[in-house]
């Protein structure tokens, strides 16, 4: 009996091993992003340790198995399985401490599965690995302390199990493996949204580790379609069918559409009392319609061209470019236009196949797509991402020149992407700031500058709808934007002097609100389905989006947070922290009604959302 405590204990001072090395990364996890989480609680870091008895029980597998042949725990196959497993926990964890601050999200598999990403990863690997060298010192230092730690526990000496102990020993790891492998012995598979339980929205990245969501997100994640509501009810709650009531234009107008890389809120200065990095960008905003209240549906580049072009935003853990569903047929803004007679055409400066642009403009209805391989001058290259934005913003001043009237243009800036590289006569130029992010952004500005001046000495430029925005959010420094409100706050404006005067909107609107707003702009008069609406359609605006199994509404002067089965939050949203207080289960009336009333709302648009995308039932006609 003696022999198989010692077994036992072996055994168990490695799963120990395992944990206690899972919960290090969770405080390490919290220490490198500790800005992000203002309020952590201990209750996180607890009820994580149910989400790494999960990772655990896959991640470690090999070595479980191993256990069945080899009962006396202390081979060199066994030794090599396990420290397999810990360096690919480790390298998926510490990737993480750096990583989460450009998304606010534990990693998921698109970061490497995403036609073009992966590519991509690939290639900025050597520039990732100069930046966050301390990271990779990190790792090591942690696998030597781990393995010294292994091989102290293999010191213990045990004795060959006879066969009636050795069921003994191998029969509860078994039992214990497999119902880790389920996170539980609750009716589903443990997975992301179960992490509400544990934490606020916010802090919900805390109870996760990087591990656990890369192996849930491996497997194409398919859409479950809720059913709230019966159908012949549920349109009279929402629908995404709708008319356009489009104002009078007296002539067709030419659609540039401006995506900013990483341009958040927050550092343009129009947005903040002049305090930005943007000169340019806030007197452009002077002369355009500026939406104070203006979200992003998402947190990375990937899914905002879906978002933009065809208002379909990404409401599940993969990206709609990188789901199953990606080949549905969609309407969109540049097909929606080519109705009208337009051409359409788009450019961004990476490679051709990142993060799948190219094709999903293709599925978008654009006729042309320009990557880097298409730019005519391979000087112009940054070394890392693709063109300076400077000369490729020049560059399509001229193509749109070539374009035949009216036209749809679309440019997705790319210098203001990590490592932020700027050319050499323009390094010091503009304010350095508190993030390495702000001089690029000030050299994108500077860019954008160029561009417009341009751009007025050609014979399209008065005729033409400038449409301003960004993809995404980035790194934050104001605490004011340090919340999940803050963390989506991007510009939205349209800059047209011949249809539009100068004005600013509080108007709660999103990226998906794009493509019906610029049709009702541009004269456009017809049905759509969009599940946005026009920025002007009075008592329809709303914003929603998706991060670590929260979808979040915002509408009216509220905020709210549902898990895809319960309301975990209602805040009233308003400058600082709109988190402090939670509202659910209020018990003022008003309050109560409020809450009912956005979770019947957003019920109803996940249910249309998801059985429409299921379906491919994504087109008006």
């Amino acid at each position: 009996m003696k022999s198989l405590v010692k077994t036992y204990l072996k055994f168990a001072l490695k799963l120990a091993l395992a944990f206690w090395m899972f919960s290090l990364f969770r405080v390490l996890f919290y220490v490198f992003n500790s800005s992000y989480f203002p309020d952590p609680e201990f209750i996180n870091f607890l009820g994580g340790i149910r989400f790494d008895w999960m990772t655990i029980s896959i991640l470690y597998l090999p070595f479980f198995v191993s256990l069945w042949f080899y009962p006396r725990s202390n081979t060199i196959l066994q030794k090599g399985l396990f420290l397999f497993s810990t360096v690919l926990a480790i390298l998926t964890n510490v990737l993480d401490f750096g990583y989460f601050n450009f998304t606010q999200k534990r990693t998921t598999a698109d970061l490497f599965t995403t036609k073009g990403l992966g590519e991509d990863v690939m290639t900025l690997l050597p520039q990732f690995a100069k930046d966050y060298w301390h990271l990779l010192v990190l790792a090591i230092i942690c696998f030597f302390i781990l393995k010294l730690m292994y091989q102290k526990i293999e010191t213990i000496k045990t004795e060959r199990l006879n066969w009636k102990r050795y069921i003994l020993f191998v029969f509860p790891i078994t039992v214990l493996v497999f119902i880790g492998f389920r996170g539980g012995v609750q009716l589903k598979p443990l997975n992301v949204i179960q992490a509400s339980q544990y934490a606020s929205s916010q802090n919900i990245p805390l109870v996760l580790n990087t591990s656990f969501t890369l192996i849930k997100s491996f497997s194409k994640e398919t859409i479950e379609v809720q059913h709230f509501f019966p159908d012949e009810k549920l349109a009279a709650i929402y629908t995404p069918v709708q008319k356009i009531q489009a104002k009078s234009v007296p002539e067709k107008l030419n659609v540039v559409l401006i995506i900013a890389e990483s341009f958040s809120q927050e550092y343009i200065g129009f947005y903040n009392g002049g305090v930005g990095y943007t000169p340019f960008l806030d007197s452009l905003m002077n002369e355009s319609v500026v939406f104070i209240n203006s979200f992003a549906n998402g947190k990375k580049s990937i899914e905002a061209l879906p978002a933009i072009l065809s208002s379909i935003p990404t409401l599940s853990n993969r990206a709609y470019i990188s789901s199953e569903y990606a080949g549905n047929t969609i309407e969109s803004l540049p097909k929606t236009l080519k109705k009208e007679g337009y051409s359409s055409a788009f450019y961004h400066g990476g490679a051709n196949g990142t993060m799948g642009f190219k094709a999903f403009t293709q599925v978008a209805g654009i006729e042309k797509y320009y990557g880097k391989e298409d730019y005519p001058n391979t000087n112009d290259y940054d070394g890392n991402w693709g063109i300076f934005d400077e000369p490729y913003l020049q560059y399509c001043v001229k193509e749109f020149s070539d374009m035949q009237a009216p036209f749809f243009g679309g440019i997705f800036t790319l210098s203001s992407h990590h490592p932020y590289t700027i050319p050499k006569q323009h390094v010091n130029k503009f304010p350095k700031g508190e993030l390495p992010i702000h001089e690029s952004i000030g050299y994108t500005d500077h860019a954008l500058r160029q561009f417009f001046k341009s751009a007025e000495k050609t014979t399209w430029f008065e005729n033409t709808l400038f449409i301003i925005t960004a993809d995404h959010t980035q790194a934050v420094s104001n605490p004011n934007y340090n919340n999940w409100i803050g963390l989506y706050k991007v510009p939205i404006a349209y800059y047209c002097p011949k249809i539009l005067p100068a004005k600013v909107i509080e108007t709660v609107t999103q990226q998906t609100d794009i493509f019906p707003t610029t049709l009702d702009l541009i004269g456009f008069e017809s049905k759509i389905l969009s599940f946005g609406n026009s920025a002007f359609s009075g008592s329809k605006e709303f914003s929603i989006s998706y991060i670590n199994g929260i979808y979040q509404l915002i509408k009216k002067d509220y905020c709210l947070h549902f898990d895809g089965e319960k309301v975990t939050g209602l805040f009233k949203w308003e400058n600082g922290n709109p988190f402090k207080e939670n509202l659910m289960n209020s018990p003022d009336i008003a309050v109560q009604s409020t809450e009912k009333e956005l979770s019947i709302f957003l019920k109803a648009y996940l249910q249309q959302y998801q059985s429409r995308i299921v379906s491919n039932n994504l087109t008006y006609e």
